[in-house]
């Protein structure tokens, strides 16, 4: 276990120069908190909800977690397109951004890691890590030849492309998921003999439960990866960035808060390294595994090494054989 380096003071990256607020994040951003803040009203309140809620959270997130992050960020395992786009769709109702600028944003942050031209630094002000880099537009965040150069692959996916064609399409797929959210239980209040007021006021309250409070609380547990884990917590791994493992954050993230683990080898599937750093995430990779869905799981970096020279191995076992047998 490495000793937590003294982090130095950054400044909010060039490519946010001149400010210039992002009004297409800012303006979403303030008014699903303002909704959600409806869920502290008794009239609101419903166990469906609140059941809808907090089953939304995991789900959600994960759409984020496994499949924005590990799945097209990483590439750390495999699964057929229709199970990919299945999570993509959830992630898009999480109002997280599009896959390709997500998935650009969270590789430019492992090449300039607690750099300058890091997007998200909670080095600069933790609030600026947390959440403030969403609301000034970065240049480089726009520009296509940061989508050329981090984000190529994602790209090459029609669907994905389609997405970035369409900017508006993410806030689309979100609104859509009111719908469902409030005619389902309306419809179920209906058959069970309440009144129509009554099946409204279910309704919206898994609206606002399952939907807009599931979405903030979503972004603060995304957002803490960002800020918590490079400010608080312990290090395994000698890194060169201010990366920590943070258990609170590991605990709400599904595994995420191990995040010194996982800047130390990225690829790789889990952030699992030591036995109490439970990662849930990674096992249930391991259980669509078990289903036939997931595969080609990246391994850790030293089982990597080993299997590469078991192969190395193998294959110079024959040509040592062959150089050894007699002429004929």
């Amino acid at each position: 276990m490495t000793l937590n380096p003294s982090p130095a003071v950054l400044t909010r990256p060039s490519s946010t120069i001149p400010t210039v607020l992002f009004l297409r994040y800012l303006l979403p951003v303030i008014l699903v908190h303002a909704i959600a803040v409806l869920a502290c009203f008794p009239e609101f309140f419903s166990w469906t909800g609140a059941i809808a809620c907090v089953v939304g959270i995991h789900l959600f997130g994960q759409a984020i977690t496994m499949g924005y992050h590990r799945l097209l960020t990483h590439r750390s395992f495999r699964v057929p397109r229709w199970f990919e786009w299945t999570l993509v769709t959830l992630a898009l109702c999480c109002l997280q951004d599009s896959p390709a600028r997500w998935v650009a944003t969270h590789r430019m942050h492992h090449v300039h890691s607690d750099e300058d031209e890091d997007p998200h630094s909670p080095l600069v002000t933790f609030l600026w890590g947390h959440m403030g880099w969403l609301f000034l537009r970065n240049h480089d965040l726009t520009h296509m030849s940061s989508y050329s150069k981090y984000a190529r692959d994602t790209l090459q996916d029609p669907f994905y492309f389609w997405l970035e064609r369409h900017p508006i399409t993410p806030l689309l797929f979100y609104v859509a998921q009111c719908f469902p959210y409030f005619a389902i239980p309306f419809g179920i209040g209906m058959i069970s003999g309440s009144s129509i007021s009554e099946a409204a006021m279910l309704g919206t309250s898994v609206t606002i439960w399952g939907v807009f409070l599931r979405t903030v609380l979503v972004w603060h547990i995304t957002w803490s990866v960002n800020s918590l884990t490079h400010m608080f917590g312990y290090r395994n791994h000698d890194t060169e960035e201010n990366s920590r493992n943070n258990w609170l954050v590991a605990l709400i993230a599904a595994g995420e808060g191990w995040h010194n683990n996982h800047h130390q080898d990225p690829s790789c599937c889990t952030v699992q390294h030591r036995w109490w750093e439970f990662d849930l995430t990674y096992w249930e990779v391991r259980g669509l595994q078990w289903l036939g869905i997931a595969s080609d799981i990246t391994p850790r970096r030293d089982a990597r090494v080993r299997q590469a020279a078991n192969i190395a191995s193998n294959v110079a076992k024959p040509s040592k054989l062959a150089s050894s047998a007699p002429i004929r």
